[in-house]
């Protein structure tokens, strides 16, 4: 009897295990009460950062795609992942964007003041470190981020 009971429970267990799912990762959204993955949830400020450091700290422009996206990628997220998709979409407006863009939040219809957005500028990076943190942070390898 004991053998037929194990015999069972390995043969649900075994088509249990065939339509199991992996987590999904390389994602920003998630379902209500679903885990929430984190290696991705300060992208969106390096970003900032990586912009403010050139766009007011006066760092050396760099394309921000190879160091992000390529970031991305040797995490195990590519092209197809919403967290690629989301990043690379993050870059454009950010590398069109000017200080006074980056300052209203990519929102073009709000009116700051070119004064306004120099003052954003400062108080942000001062919040971040300062300028010579930017720069830094600018310079070296997301790996190094963390």
């Amino acid at each position: 009897m004991f053998r037929i009971i194990c015999a069972i429970g390995l043969s649900c267990l075994s088509t249990t295990v065939a339509y199991g799912q992996s987590p999904r990762f390389c994602r920003n959204s998630f379902a209500p009460g679903e885990k929430i993955e984190t290696r991705f949830i300060g992208i969106n400020y390096a970003l900032l950062m990586y912009a403010l450091a050139e766009k007011y700290c006066g760092a050396e422009p760099a394309p921000m795609g190879p160091k992000f996206l390529g970031h991305l990628k040797r995490q195990g997220c590519g092209p197809e992942t919403e967290i690629y998709r989301d990043v690379e979409m993050s870059i454009s407006r950010s590398e069109g964007a000017n200080l006074k863009l980056l300052a209203q939040g990519g929102e073009p219809g709000l009116s700051l003041s070119e004064r306004q957005a120099q003052d954003w500028a400062a108080s942000a990076s001062k919040e971040l470190g300062g300028c010579e943190r930017l720069i830094k942070l600018h310079n070296s390898e997301p790996e190094s981020w963390q």
